[in-house]
């Protein structure tokens, strides 16, 4: 019975399987698009069954401490991600930033407008280096922002995919395991929506940037492409013809409407250019009162040296303090305005004409001290020339009076600047400095009235306040290298005195060391200002650039014009202030100077500080050079290469010279004998050293040689050396009591004979009437053959007192 139920249930089944199937040539019925999704859904369903079991099967294999684990691992990462999308001030300063050139682009739109173009040539200029300088900056911010949004985006990822990892997975999914860590669960959920809200307010606060950012980047280009088509049509005005000749009829102005209304407005355009000029240039500034307080308060800590200086100046006469001992304050002033052509080369021209006015009255007030009347007074004539010349510049119309009154002042530029070269000095230090001056500012009055002759009226006007100012700088520049020249000196004497070094030294070794220095600053201002009144300091500023910043490539080796210039610079700078060092430690560049015990140890000290200024001087100017390492490598490997195939000599002697520089074993002042020479140690060099004969002859003797032989050093601990003189007495009574008391009498009583040590007579030869001895005495070793002299010549007199004869 069992079979038969169990063969029944067979057949039912395979009849209704039969009934399902299709038959193989039957059409295919259309898809139905729902019965598809349907389908879809219950494999989702399936499959996300299958997962829960799976972490069910998971969590029956986990512990807790895997679960802490997983907490400790998302916290980490949420700390670490809100940490990254922390913002903090530089997004505030970059606002601000933004928000400061906003304005500037703002004010620099409001002060380009106007209709006399010609006057504003130079704030031109101004403005377009300032827009030059915001777009460098605004695309500097836009790489930052560019680099904190890539943070910011990057966190906002993080925060989507921090659930990735599959045991906190299996902690969210298991109910009762939630329960255990749900205080923990909840921190990390409040972490993670705190994270989430400073991830999307950053975003929303960069994009804010980054729009107003944008907004700059097309204004700056939009003004810069505007500047430079305004610039480019001006300076093709400057050579065209903007009035009649002058011997033609005047035509009216067709620019402006009044004279009144032109001045009041470029007035009024000169006052927002210099408000804009110091608002932008807070940095410089700041530079320049840094500058001020150091020289001024330098000058308040030497008042009481300057005042000894003058009281006693017969003794300090050799320092020749010209501008600091009769207008220190002046003098310090003048030297200050000198240097401002470095920080105002852009500044507004009303801005640079005050300057410029104060320090030609600091000058005129130092020049009325030290001039005679009738100099002064040609002298005061340029000053009013520049005056009038500035007041014309800024104010004047190209009408037929005022082009003549120009025409007079450049004129007077011309007859003045002639009368003065006429009267200065040819013997005067910077005459040949002032006279090139001068023929230069005669070349640009001349060119000055040829273009207001022919209509050139705006290139007139730049022609002739350059020729004033080139000759009025040129006379008041040496008062600034003079002045830092005295200031050096001063610093040197104040440090000598310090050591209680009281013995002058010679001042025209320290200047002949920095006069080169000092005139090559003082051409860069000159031309400097000379080019910035021009027009031109702009184009030749950025060619002198790109000159020196390009880089440039020879075989492998890249490298750069600046880099180089800095390099001989340094260099430069290093082998000058080693030598003004030695002043500092009592040197008086005398050659025959005294040298004692004390300034001996003095000059070791020197000798080593001059060896780390150089190295110094030398390893900062490689370090200048962006010379790369593996560059040294290779030229160290060369320089091996040479030194064993022929440098040998070289390399031993400035070693050696390092050793004795450091050994103390031979100082400069001492008396030595090496290599059959005999004399005084003039200097110590790297390479070799000197040493003064007693003929005068030097003899330069190479360091390794010296190391190399036995030296005799007479001074080594001290400057004592024994005089040894053989005399023959012949006489009726010859007494060896009185001979000796006669001998150490005599002798004690001379110069620079050691009186601590008696003399030791020593009879060699002893007969009836006559005798032979040895004197054996000591003296300084500067002194030994002066002594020597002087004792015969004492001996020989007090002994013939005696009736005895000396031989």
């Amino acid at each position: 019975m069992r079979k038969l139920i169990i063969l029944c249930s067979l057949l039912l089944i395979g009849a209704s399987i039969f009934a399902q199937t299709v038959p193989a040539n039957s059409a295919p019925q259309p898809i139905n698009k729902s019965a598809t999704d349907s389908t879809a859904h219950k494999a989702n369903i399936k499959e996300s069954k299958r997962l829960r079991k799976k972490m069910m099967w998971a969590a029956d294999t986990l512990t807790s401490s895997d679960f802490m684990m997983s907490i400790e691992r998302i916290n980490d990462k949420l700390n670490t991600l809100r940490d990254s999308s922390k913002l903090g001030f530089e997004v505030v300063r970059m606002g601000r930033h933004i928000d400061d050139m906003t304005n500037g682009i703002s004010l620099i739109r409001q002060n380009m407008g106007g209709r006399r173009a010609r006057v504003h040539i130079r704030n031109l200029y101004l403005y377009q280096n300032f827009i030059s300088d915001m777009s460098d900056d605004s695309k500097q911010e836009q790489r930052q922002l560019n680099a904190m949004y890539s943070r910011l985006y990057r966190a906002k990822l993080g925060l989507k995919h921090i659930m990735s990892d599959s045991v906190f997975r299996v902690l969210c999914a298991d109910s009762s395991m939630r329960k255990t860590f749900e205080e923990k669960l909840s921190r990390l959920q409040t972490k993670w929506e705190r994270t989430d809200s400073i991830t999307k307010s950053g975003l929303n606060s960069l994009n804010a940037l980054k729009v107003k950012l944008s907004d700059n980047s097309i204004n700056l280009s939009n003004m810069l492409n505007m500047l430079d088509n305004r610039l480019d049509k001006l300076n093709q005005q400057l050579f065209g013809q903007e009035t009649n000749c002058l011997w033609q009829p005047t035509q009216p102005d067709t620019l402006v409407n009044s004279t009144s209304q032109t001045n009041t407005s470029t007035l009024a355009s000169e006052q927002r250019a210099v408000s804009y000029y110091f608002s932008q240039t807070s940095k410089q500034r700041a530079l320049v009162l840094l500058i001020a307080l150091l020289l001024f308060t330098w000058l308040f800590l030497k008042r009481r040296q300057l005042k000894a200086f003058r009281e006693n100046n017969a003794t300090f006469a050799f320092l020749h303090l010209k501008y600091l001992n009769h207008s220190p304050v002046l003098s310090l002033l003048v030297v200050l305005l000198c240097l401002m052509p470095f920080f105002d080369a852009y500044a507004p021209t009303s801005y640079i004409i005050i300057e410029y006015l104060l320090l030609l009255a600091g000058a005129s007030i130092i020049f009325f001290r030290q001039w005679a009347r009738s100099f002064w007074i040609t002298w005061m004539a340029l000053v009013g020339c520049f005056i009038a010349v500035a007041i014309t510049h800024l104010y004047i119309e190209p009408l037929l009076f005022q082009r003549l009154w120009l025409m007079v002042l450049h004129g007077s530029i011309i007859v003045f600047t002639f009368r003065f070269i006429k009267k200065l000095d040819i013997q005067s230090a910077f005459y040949k400095w002032i006279k090139i001056a001068g023929i230069v500012s005669m070349t640009f009055a001349s060119l000055a009235v040829i273009s207001n002759l022919f209509g050139r009226f705006t290139l007139s006007e730049i022609f002739g306040i350059t020729s004033i100012v080139a000759i009025t700088q040129a006379v008041i520049l040496p008062v600034f290298i003079d002045t830092l020249q005295e200031v050096l000196l001063l610093q040197l004497q104040c440090s000598r005195l310090k050591k209680g070094i009281n013995r002058p030294f010679d001042y025209s070794i320290v200047i002949h060391k920095i006069k080169m220095p000092l005139m090559i600053i003082v051409a860069l201002i000159w031309l400097t200002m000379l080019t910035s009144n021009l027009n031109i300091y702009h184009n030749i500023s950025d060619s002198v650039s790109d000159l020196l910043t390009t880089t440039r490539t020879v075989g492998s080796i890249s490298f750069k014009l600046i880099s180089v210039l800095l390099f001989i610079i340094i260099i430069w700078c290093a082998h000058i202030l080693q030598r003004l060092i030695s002043f500092m430690f009592g040197e008086t560049g005398s050659e025959t100077e005294d040298v004692t015990v004390v300034s001996k140890g003095q000059h070791s000290r020197l000798l080593m500080t001059r060896l780390f200024v150089l190295v110094g001087g030398y390893l900062l100017a490689v370090a200048a050079s962006g010379l790369p390492i593996d560059k040294i490598t290779i030229v160290l490997g060369a320089l091996g290469v040479g030194i064993g195939m022929g440098l040998q000599n070289i390399v031993n002697n400035f070693v050696s010279g390092v050793i004795l520089i450091f050994d103390g074993s031979l100082q400069i002042g001492d008396e030595i004998e090496v290599s059959g020479q005999a004399g005084k140690v003039k200097e110590i060099g790297l390479r070799a050293s000197t040493i003064n004969t007693a003929d005068g002859a030097e003899v330069i003797i190479p360091n390794g040689n010296i190391l190399s032989q036995n030296i005799v050093n007479w001074t080594f601990s001290n400057d004592q050396r024994r005089v040894m003189i053989e005399i023959s007495l012949t006489g009726e009574e010859l007494d060896a009591n009185v001979i000796s008391e006669l001998i150490n009498k005599t002798i004690s009583a001379i110069p620079h004979v050691i009186g601590t040590k008696k003399p030791v007579i020593l009879f060699s030869k002893v007969k009836p009437g006559a005798c032979v001895l040895t004197i054996r005495f000591w003296s300084t070793t500067t002194h030994i053959e002066q002594v020597k002299s002087v004792a015969m010549i004492q001996l020989n007199a007090a002994f013939a007192a005696q009736g005895i004869t000396m031989e």
